[in-house]
């Protein structure tokens, strides 16, 4: 009997293992696609509909840069002004956050992107701003189960085997 208790905390442990590294993985590699890139400076035209929510706009630094700029980025929809945002890039960090969409019906976007201010290291080719579709954003639950099972079975699993 005692073994098959330790078989069923064991595979409990490694259940969630599995799951809390599967989670992370799909959220970060597989949990969004590239709907538009736009350079700095440069535009980017695109279609949206509700199916595609939720979407985030995120600017990215070219690699290899050694210098910062700031990026004013502006949305449109249909030919109307949404909104603009003023984004600071210090090269070595990866990408920043610009903003979530949540599109409530489809429409006709473009997006803008250019320099702004404080540029050093030439104005061209410095950064990228990319619109993500179908944006997976982690679920705190999850990693609060999977972190569960992970820990409640393996001290089960060392008071079981201590006995």
């Amino acid at each position: 009997m005692s073994h098959v208790v330790a078989l069923l905390l064991f595979t409990i442990t490694v259940a969630g293992f599995l799951v809390a590294a599967g989670y992370y993985i799909f959220c970060t590699f597989f949990g969004s696609r590239l709907l538009a890139r736009c350079d700095v400076p440069g535009e980017a035209q695109f279609d949206i509909d509700p199916g595609m929510n939720p979407l985030r706009i995120i600017a990215r630094a070219r690699p290899g840069q050694d210098s910062q700029t700031d990026v004013r980025v502006e949305l449109e929809r249909e030919g109307s002004w949404l909104w603009s945002r003023d984004v600071k890039l210090r090269f070595g960090i990866d990408a920043v956050p610009v903003d979530r969409l949540q599109v409530d019906r489809p429409g006709h976007y473009r997006l803008k992107a250019f320099s702004a201010g404080n540029t050093r290291g030439g104005p061209r080719d410095l950064a990228a701003v990319d619109v993500r579709m179908r944006v997976h954003e982690p679920r705190a639950a999850v990693y609060l189960i999977s972190c569960s099972m992970l820990a409640g079975g393996f001290v089960s699993l060392l008071l079981l085997m201590a006995r």
